[in-house]
């Protein structure tokens, strides 16, 4: 079996049989970077977002790979994640505070 492998997300390494297996919140980041409102599918997106260990070396791999024209289309999940970032500030929960000070 391949080694597991933290760097990007990925918890395995590709080998010929498997794909690479992503981490839950680098899959949800990635939902944020697709034009569609990732909380259309999923009501619950953000209060599960929260609760999960930031991966702030993904997420800031993302945000600069965008060019302007990408982060225009994005703009309005972009908005709604620091949106919803203050709103868990505001939270009794602990684990949603910490990961949402990490995010910006």
């Amino acid at each position: 079996m391949a080694q597991t492998e933290k760097k990007a997300g990925l918890l395995r390494k590709s080998s010929a049989s498997k794909k690479p297996l992503k981490e839950k919140v680098v899959l949800m980041y990635d939902e944020i970077f697709m034009t569609e409102d990732p909380s259309k599918c999923n009501p619950r997106f953000w209060e599960e977002l929260f609760l999960m260990k930031v991966n702030l070396e993904y997420l800031e791999g993302k945000l600069e790979a965008l060019d302007g024209e990408e982060l225009m289309k994005i703009k309005d999940n972009i908005n709604c994640l620091f949106q919803h970032c203050i709103q868990a500030l505001g939270e009794e929960h602990p684990i949603r505070v910490v990961n949402a000070l990490q995010v910006p």
